[in-house]
C-alpha cells in the first residue's frame, strides 16, 4: 500500500467544499476504470486521483516561490493565475500530507492534470482525462463522455480532449497555455506518454 487512502480521503474531504470533494470522488472512479483498462497501477491512480485537487483553493506569490524552490518548474500561465498552481502544490505536499514518500510517477501526475504536459506519463493521462471527463462534469454532453472513452489509447483520449479545449478557447478568445500546445504539438506527431 502507497499510503493510508482512509485518512489521505478525509484529509481532502476536510480541505475542499462538497462540490469539489464529489468531483474528486467521480475523478477517483474513472482514474480506476481507465487504470484497469490500461493496465496502471490501480492504487496510484486512486490516491493520485482522489489528492490531485487538494489545493484547489490555494496559490499565491508565496506558493510559486515555494513550487520553485521546491524544483518545479512555474509556466506564465500560472504565473498570472496561481491558482493553477494547485496541482504543483499538492505535488509539493504530497509526501507531508500522507505520511508516505509518494513515487514521482503519482507527483508527476497530479502536477500536471490541469494544463496537461510532454511528461505526465500514463498516470498523468489518467488524471487528466479523468479530470476532465469525470461524470459529474456539466461542460460535457454524456456524448462527448463516451466519445473519449471510446478512443483506443490514453494518448487520444488527450488528444481529443485538447481539441475541444482549443476549440473552446478559440471561440472565447482565450490563450492556450504553452506546455498545452507542447503536449497538443506532441501527441498530434505521434509521441507516446
Amino acid at each position: 500500500m502507497i499510503t493510508d487512502y482512509t485518512k489521505l480521503n478525509a484529509f481532502v474531504k476536510a480541505k475542499l467544499k462538497p462540490s469539489r470533494y464529489t468531483h474528486s470522488l467521480g475523478v477517483m472512479e474513472m482514474a480506476l476504470d481507465l487504470a484497469s483498462r490500461f493496465g496502471i497501477d490501480e492504487e496510484k491512480a486512486r490516491i493520485s486521483a482522489i489528492y490531485h485537487d487538494a489545493y484547489r483553493y490555494e496559490g499565491d506569490e508565496a506558493s510559486i516561490q515555494l513550487v520553485e524552490k521546491c524544483g518545479y518548474v512555474v509556466c506564465p500561465e500560472e504565473r498570472e493565475n496561481p491558482m493553477l498552481l494547485h496541482g504543483a502544490l499538492a505535488a509539493v505536499h504530497f509526501d507531508e500530507d500522507t505520511g508516505s514518500k509518494i513515487p514521482s510517477d503519482m507527483k508527476i501526475a497530479v502536477r500536471h492534470h490541469t494544463l496537461g504536459h510532454v511528461s505526465m506519463g500514463r498516470l498523468g493521462a489518467v488524471i487528466y482525462i479523468a479530470d476532465y471527463a469525470e461524470k459529474g462534469r456539466k461542460h460535457i454532453t454524456d456524448k462527448e463522455r463516451k466519445k473519449i472513452l471510446s478512443k483506443d489509447t490514453l494518448e487520444d483520449m488527450v488528444l481529443y480532449i485538447l481539441e475541444k479545449s482549443r476549440a473552446h478557447l478559440a471561440e472565447t478568445g482565450k490563450k492556450e497555455a504553452g506546455v498545452t500546445k507542447e503536449l497538443y504539438d506532441f501527441l498530434k506527431e505521434g509521441g507516446k506518454l
